[in-house]
C-alpha cells in the first residue's frame, strides 16, 4: 500500500501572499496568539495576573534587517505540543479556532527561524531547541532535546529572522508607530475580553504594556451586546469610544471589527454609514466595534485573513447591529442630526423636486449620519421615484378594477382625484427647479458683467467668450452648408434676451454668414443667428421670421466707424436676402422681401453707442431704444443694455418664484 506525499514547499507556495501591513504582520500576530492560547492553557483563570508575553520588533524604513521575537511563560512545547508543532493542518487546538497553519505562514514569511523551549515531562524540566527551516523534507534542523537543570518554568521563544521578498518584505512596517496601531487594532478583542496575559511589546526605543496601554485610548467601552439574528445566530458585540490615534494608521476613522478566535480577520471602515469625522468635546474621538460570535469563528479560512462568506453578509451583519450603535453614540449623531437636516433643507430648495414631504419625512429615508450631498440627492430621488411608481400602479390596479366592475365610480374618481393632486405637485416642483437653474445662470450673468467691465481693454476677449457662452455656446452652427459638417442644437439660455426664444432649435452662434450656406460668400458675422422653427410648431407657408443678436462687450465705449449697429443690421438682413434661401437641415426656408426681421442688440448704451442711436425712438420703460426701418426690409431693430437686460430677466424669475413659494436661492448664493 501507498500513501500520497505532500510537498509543503508548494503548498507554502500558495498561501495567499500580503497585500497589506496587517497581512503582512499576520505570521507574527499567529506566534502571539500561540503565546496567549498558552499561558491561557496554563494559568486557566489566573492568567491575566500570572501569564506573560514579550514581544520584540526590529525594523527600520530600509528593512534589510528585521528581526523579531516572542517569548511566554505558557506550556511551552511539551510532547503533545511538538506532536501537533511536526503536524500539519492538526485539529490540536481547533476547538479555539487553531487551524494547524500558522507555522506555515512563519515559513513562508521568515528566511530563518529558531525555537528554544522549556516543557514539563514526568515532573521534571526539559529543554527542546531547534531550527525550523523551509525545505521539501527535514524542515526541523539541529533539535536537541535534554534536562534542564537551570530551568524555573515551562516557556517558549522564538526568534525570526530576515523578510522574504514574496510581498513580506514590501509591505512589513518599517516604523514603530505603524507596529504598534496594528497590534494594538489586531489584538483589541483579546485585550477587552478580560483573559489576557500581559502582553509587552518592544519596538524601536518604545515599549507598551497591554492590555493597561488601552487605558490611554479607550475612553468608553460597553459591555459586551448579544444580539440574536435569524441568519447568523448570535453576535456580540462591544462598543468602544477611543482617541482618534486609534485610527491613526488604518484607511477610515471609524471601523467594526470582525473577529474570529481572538483574531481580527477583517476591519469594516463605516465611515459612510456614520457621517462622522471625529466627535467628543475636543473633536478626537473616534468609534470601534467588536463583534465575535459562534458564526464568525466557523466560517473564517484557515489562515485567518478573510472569512468563507460573500462581503455582503458583513454589511448585512452590520445593519443588524446598528442600532446598537446609534444608541451608543447617540449624542454626537444627534448633533449630526441637525447638521443633516440643514443639509437636506438647502438641498430641497435648490432642488424642489425631491422634496417630496417635510424635512422630517425625508429625514426619515436617510442613513443616520449621511451629510454627503450627492448621496442625499440620491437617497431622496430614488425614495421619490418609488413613491411615484406606487402612486401609478395605485392608479391601474383601481383603473383594472373599474373595467372588471370591481370598483365604483366613486373609488375611481378618489383615486383620479390623489393622482392628479400628486402629478401637479410633481410637476410644480419639476417646474420650480427649472426656474432655480435659471437664477444660477442669472446669478453668473451678474458676476461676468462686472468681472468684464473691470477689464476695460480692448484686446480682452477670455471673459466676453465666458460671458458670450452663458447665454449662447460660441462657434456653433446648425446648418448645413456642405463647407462643413453641421453640429448638433446646443443647449442655451437665450430665454435672458426674450422669452420667445427660449425653444429655439436651429441657430449659429459667432459663426460667419459664409458657413451658413454656400450662397452667401462674407465673413461678417452676427454673434447669433436664429430661424423660426420653434418646438412645438411647424413650418408654413407665411413668410418667415428671421431673429438677429448681437452681443457687444460689456463696458465698451470705442467703435470702429464700420461697427454702427444699423449699418450693421442692415448690412446682415441684404447679405441674408441676397442668398436667396437657406436649407435648415435639409428645410428650406425662403427669405425675400415679405421675411420679418427682429434684431436685437446687446450692449452698454454709452459711448458712440450711444450718439449712434440718440434718434432711436425709446422702448417704454425709457431704458432701450428701438429702430423701426421705413424701408429696405421688414422688422425691428431694438437695443437693450445689458444692465436692463438682467433686470428683466430677473424680474420675470422672481414672478415664477412668488407663484411657486420659494425664496429662489440659489445653489451659488453667498447669503
Amino acid at each position: 500500500m501507498a500513501s500520497l506525499k505532500s510537498n509543503l514547499v508548494k503548498r507554502i507556495q500558495r498561501l495567499p501572499k500580503p497585500t497589506n501591513v496587517a497581512s503582512a504582520m499576520q505570521p507574527l500576530f499567529e506566534a502571539v496568539s500561540n503565546s496567549i492560547h498558552s499561558t491561557q492553557a496554563k494559568f486557566a483563570e489566573n492568567v491575566v495576573t500570572a501569564g506573560k508575553i514579550v514581544v520584540t520588533i526590529s525594523t527600520d524604513r530600509k528593512k534589510e534587517s528585521v528581526w523579531a521575537t516572542v517569548e511566554d511563560n505558557g506550556l511551552g512545547l511539551d510532547e503533545q505540543n511538538y506532536e501537533a508543532f511536526t503536524t500539519t493542518d492538526t485539529d490540536n487546538k481547533i476547538d479555539i479556532g487553531g487551524k494547524g497553519v500558522g507555522r506555515l505562514l512563519w515559513l513562508d514569511c521568515f528566511k530563518s527561524i529558531s525555537v528554544n523551549s522549556v516543557f514539563r515531562d514526568n515532573g521534571g524540566l526539559k529543554r527542546r531547541t531547534f531550527d525550523f527551516e523551509l525545505s521539501a523534507s527535514d524542515q526541523i534542523k539541529d533539535l536537541v532535546v535534554a534536562e534542564a537543570p537551570d530551568a524555573k518554568d515551562t516557556m517558549f521563544f522564538v526568534r525570526f529572522d530576515g523578510l522574504r521578498d514574496n510581498g513580506y518584505l514590501a509591505k512589513f512596517p518599517g516604523r514603530k508607530e505603524y507596529v504598534f496601531q496594528h497590534f494594538t487594532s489586531h489584538f483589541l478583542p483579546a485585550f477587552i475580553g478580560g483573559r489576557s496575559p500581559s502582553v509587552t511589546v518592544n519596538c524601536g526605543d518604545e515599549t507598551r504594556n497591554y492590555p493597561d496601554a488601552l487605558s490611554s485610548i479607550v475612553h468608553r467601552r460597553s459591555p459586551e451586546i448579544p444580539i440574536p439574528t435569524e441568519e447568523y445566530g448570535t453576535i456580540k458585540l462591544t462598543l468602544l469610544e477611543c482617541d482618534k490615534v486609534a485610527s491613526a494608521d488604518l484607511k477610515g476613522t471609524h471601523f467594526i471589527h470582525f473577529i474570529a478566535h481572538d483574531r481580527t480577520v477583517t476591519s469594516q471602515c463605516v465611515d459612510g454609514k456614520l457621517g462622522l469625522k471625529y466627535f467628543g468635546e475636543a473633536d478626537d474621538r473616534v468609534f470601534h466595534g467588536i463583534l465575535t460570535g459562534e458564526f464568525l469563528d466557523t466560517n473564517v479560512n484557515q489562515e485567518r485573513t478573510a472569512f468563507m462568506f460573500e462581503d455582503a453578509v458583513l454589511d448585512r451583519i452590520v445593519n443588524d447591529i446598528w442600532p446598537n450603535v446609534e444608541e451608543f453614540l447617540s449624542a454626537p449623531l444627534a448633533l449630526l442630526s441637525g447638521q443633516q437636516r440643514t443639509k437636506i433643507a438647502a438641498i430641497t430648495e435648490s432642488y424642489p423636486s425631491v422634496a417630496f414631504g417635510s424635512v422630517d419625512e425625508l429625514q426619515e429615508k436617510l442613513p443616520s449620519g449621511e451629510l454627503s450631498g450627492d448621496a442625499i440627492y440620491g437617497h431622496l430621488s430614488r425614495e421619490r421615484f418609488r413613491r411615484d411608481q406606487r402612486q401609478g400602479e395605485k392608479i391601474r390596479d383601481v383603473l383594472k378594477r373599474l373595467k372588471e366592475g370591481e370598483a365604483d365610480i366613486e373609488t375611481f374618481a378618489k383615486a383620479i382625484k390623489d393622482a392628479r393632486e400628486a402629478i401637479e405637485d410633481a410637476e410644480q416642483k419639476s417646474l420650480t427647479e427649472y426656474v432655480v437653474r435659471r437664477e444660477v445662470v442669472l446669478d453668473f450673468i451678474e458676476i461676468l458683467l462686472q468681472k468684464v467691465r473691470d477689464d476695460a481693454r480692448d484686446n480682452s476677449y477670455q471673459r466676453e467668450d465666458i460671458l458670450h457662452s452663458m447665454i449662447c455656446p460660441v462657434r456653433i452652427h446648425t446648418l448645413d452648408s456642405g463647407l462643413r459638417k453641421a453640429e448638433p442644437v446646443a443647449s442655451h439660455d437665450l430665454w435672458i434676451i426674450d422669452e420667445r426664444l427660449t425653444f429655439a432649435q436651429y441657430f449659429s452662434s459667432d459663426t460667419e454668414f459664409a458657413a451658413l450656406s454656400s450662397s452667401i460668400q462674407s465673413e461678417d458675422r452676427a454673434d447669433i443667428l436664429i430661424f423660426d422653427h420653434v418646438h412645438g410648431l411647424r413650418q408654413t407657408d407665411e413668410p418667415s421670421k428671421v431673429l438677429l443678436i448681437e452681443l457687444k462687450r460689456p463696458g465698451r465705449h470705442n467703435y470702429a466707424d464700420n461697427e454702427n449697429p444699423q449699418m450693421q443690421v442692415e448690412r446682415y438682413v441684404r447679405q441674408l436676402l441676397a442668398g436667396g434661401k437657406i436649407d435648415v437641415k435639409g428645410r428650406p426656408i425662403k427669405l425675400g422681401p415679405e421675411t420679418v426681421f427682429y434684431c436685437f442688440i446687446v450692449a452698454d448704451i454709452v459711448g458712440k453707442l450711444d450718439e449712434w442711436t440718440f434718434s432711436w425712438q425709446r422702448t417704454a420703460d425709457g431704458r432701450g431704444r428701438i429702430l423701426q426701418p421705413r424701408s429696405g426690409f421688414n422688422g425691428v431693430v431694438e437695443l437693450i443694455g445689458w444692465d436692463a437686460l438682467l433686470a428683466d430677466a430677473k424680474a420675470r424669475n422672481r414672478a415664477f418664484f412668488e407663484h411657486a413659494g420659494i425664496s429662489g436661492k440659489s445653489v451659488f448664493s453667498s447669503e
